[in-house]
């Protein structure tokens, strides 16, 4: 008999017997044929065809599967995979007639023994009373591997993600049939189990023949699954079975990743989107301004792998490229989250066909909430549990004039009040709050546009006339942004930020410190957390912290204050407030408490997130590099410039977690100008120039 005819018999045929009866004669396998198409559904009696999506029987709990009845249910739900599986094998046999004869003969090997599964677990619920097609049967495996296109899919789809999580239920089940006396049920999950490792291990000889040279078997699997599949079907939600994965020929790392992605598995995961840009799409109300800025659309390209410090595995990031495989097997390697990646297409926006667009998801996290992430994340809005929320008064949130009006009204910091940003809406304005620094004897003066990024949109005044350049500055400033913030030039001594949770109805609440590293004016250079933030800063800047009762402030103070802000503007999400301790004239220092508020994500806070992959103890910083440090260093590229780091850093780990070294987290061959680096340990204290930490 030759394969291809009983394939056809096996996946076609609508009587259950001969769907499950093995050959009657020696198989050949002389003339493949050609490929088929893909049959909606396999065939079958009527009482086994594929109900609608959302009806099913219910499983019972393991406590009553001492019942016949019960136990028969279970039976009757593995019986229908097992039938599944034997159709997904015919089928793969039919659709990939040039693949090699072995793959071929181990496809038929492996149906033959699904085949037997089907009829033993038949036979058993039999006992209960109950026949296969009795209850409603579900397609889903069919829905997710019958649109394979290659036999590398197939293994991927069906062997190393479905049959892998049978590793765990006939394994699990095996010893609850066992602790509750049942041997018969017992010995048939066991000879399932051992099977299956079979099973796994014939996918996993095959994805290795297949993959790249020096790819990881892990990327490998990961790269050929699509959405809605992801490493987190792999395995059950029964407790997780490495020593049958072990047995099956899955390596330690594999072992490890899938584990990762089932400790965090969820049936709607969140999507994660870095927007840099918002600020910019917030002041025009125009989702191409951020876009449209070079340095902007530049650091979106080049960090879009950003939210893996603030996700968790199982969660998708939204990228615009996909990094090599070879560096997300880095990224894994040292501890970062295995999160589905989905590449935007060349406009920076969801491709038509992406299957987010049809999927159950969680929350919608974008770095900031604004018209470019509201447009991106609008087609998941019906698929999501929360709505996007962005309107003008979370604009309005974004102005540093709020922030300056916050810091005014503290009463209870006169001294700091005193010192607040002036918020101007004409040049004349704008000059007479500049002269009225000057009279109060500050050297210089600050003038910042209400919608800046990163130190971009200010400017230093000196005393003097004006030139004619800043005189420019601020027409322009003015005409685009309606105001300006003028404040004293502060001598600043240690800059740091403090970190919300935004939930609707709720007091934001804080979620750490973090210190800030900025240059000379004001641009964002690194930031780095620890267990203990006070030991982050300066021995007198954490005593002038002390004095001030910072905590007291950040923890029981400004909640409220920023509840007030947020009003029912629906504002949820990070938040982030800007803060720093400056010299006076009389070298005493003094507490800045609300520099900017940002409601959105930061660096701050992408590195306060981090903590999570460092070991005890270990602090953590987070360093953006630009094309001017290679220039520096006397290298041509920022790759090159990432070896180097890397040398002099290498990464250690401690119980899987970084105890020191770099880690650059995007692709540095794929760097165009920007080059985002997570440190651990002494890296991230000599390279945030933090002593004696």
């Amino acid at each position: 008999m030759e394969l291809r005819d009983f394939a056809l018999r096996v996946l076609l045929t609508d009587s259950l017997a001969e769907k499950l009866a093995p050959p009657a004669e020696p198989i050949t396998d002389d003339h493949p044929g050609a490929a088929i198409h893909t049959p909606d559904s396999p065939g079958r009696p009527a009482s086994l065809r594929m109900a609608r999506r959302g009806l099913r029987a219910r499983l019972p709990p393991e406590n009553e599967l001492h019942r016949d009845e019960p136990r028969a249910v279970l039976l009757h739900f593995f019986a229908n995979h097992e039938l599944l599986a034997t159709e997904l094998m015919a089928l793969a046999i039919l659709r990939f007639p040039e693949a090699p004869p072995a793959f071929r003969r181990a496809l038929l090997q492996t149906l033959l023994e699904e085949q037997v599964h089907t009829r033993l677990y038949m036979d058993l619920m039999a006992r209960g009373g109950l026949a296969l097609g009795d209850l409603p049967v579900n397609g889903y495996f069919w829905r997710q591997v019958s649109g394979m296109e290659s036999p590398v899919d197939y293994v991927s789809r069906l062997s190393l993600t479905f049959e892998q999580a049978n590793l765990d239920y006939s394994h699990h089940f095996a010893g609850v049939f066992g602790r509750m006396g049942d041997t018969h049920t017992a010995a048939l999950m066991q000879r399932i189990y051992e099977d299956e490792i079979g099973h796994v291990g014939r996918g996993l000889h095959w994805l290795r023949k297949w993959k790249m040279p020096g790819e990881s078997d892990f990327a490998a699997w990961q790269k050929v699954l699509h959405l809605p599949l992801s490493p987190a079907q792999a395995r059950g939600r029964v407790p997780f079975n490495a020593e049958g994965r072990r047995r099956a020929g899955l390596d330690d790392s594999f072992i490890a990743s899938v584990e990762d992605f089932g400790k965090s598995r969820r049936s709607a995961p969140g999507v994660f989107l870095f927007n840099p840009g918002a600020e910019r799409a917030a002041l025009a109300r125009d989702p191409d301004a951020g876009r449209n800025d070079r340095a902007t659309a530049g650091l979106a390209r080049d960090l879009d792998l950003l939210p893996l410090l603030l996700c968790r595995a199982g969660d998708v990031v939204l990228v615009q490229r996909r990094p090599s495989e070879e560096h997300l097997r880095s990224l894994a390697e040292a501890g970062l989250p295995s999160a589905e990646l989905e590449v935007l297409d060349a406009s920076g926006r969801l491709a038509a066909d992406s299957p987010l667009r049809t999927r159950k998801l969680s929350a919608l996290r974008p770095w900031g909430w604004s018209p470019d992430s509201a447009e991106v994340l609008a087609p998941l809005a019906a698929g999501a549990r929360t709505s996007l929320p962005w309107n003008d008064a979370i604009r309005a949130i974004y102005s540093k004039a709020t922030a300056a009006r916050l810091l005014a009204g503290l009463g209870s910091m006169p001294d700091a009040a005193a010192l607040a940003g002036i918020p101007c809406e004409t040049p004349e304005e704008t000059e007479d709050a500049i002269s009225m620094w000057f009279r109060k004897g500050h050297a210089a003066v600050l003038l910042k546009a209400p919608w800046g990024l990163a130190g971009r949109g200010h400017l230093k005044v000196l005393p003097g006339a004006p030139p004619a350049t800043q005189t420019v500055w601020i027409k322009t400033t003015l005409s685009e942004q309606k105001c300006l913030v003028v404040e004293p030039w502060l001598d600043r001594v240690a800059d740091f930020s403090a970190h919300y949770d935004v939930a609707p109805g709720q007091p934001p609440k804080l979620r750490g410190m973090v210190r800030l590293v900025n240059d000379s004016s004001g641009r964002f250079v690194s930031c780095i957390a620890g267990r203990h933030f006070q030991r982050l800063m300066p021995a007198e800047a954490t005593r002038a912290l002390e004095r001030s009762r910072a905590h007291h402030f950040y923890r029981d103070i400004l909640p409220h204050l920023l509840t007030a802000i947020i009003g029912d503007s629906g504002f949820r999400g990070w938040l982030g407030v800007d803060a720093f301790l400056h010299r006076d004239a009389m070298g005493h220092l003094l507490f800045r408490p609300v520099v900017e508020i940002n409601p959105r994500g930061t660096m701050g806070r992408a590195t306060l997130e981090a903590r999570r992959f460092a070991a005890p103890g270990s602090p953590v910083a987070w360093r953006i590099y630009y094309q001017r440090h290679a220039r520096e260093a006397g290298l041509r590229t920022l790759a090159e410039f990432s070896a180097r780091i890397r040398a002099a850093h290498p990464v250690v780990l401690k119980d899987g977690r970084l105890l020191s070294g770099a880690v650059c987290l995007n692709d540095p061959d794929k760097a165009g100008t920007f080059l985002g680096v997570l440190l651990a340990g002494e890296a991230a204290q000599s390279c945030c120039q933090v002593p004696g930490l």
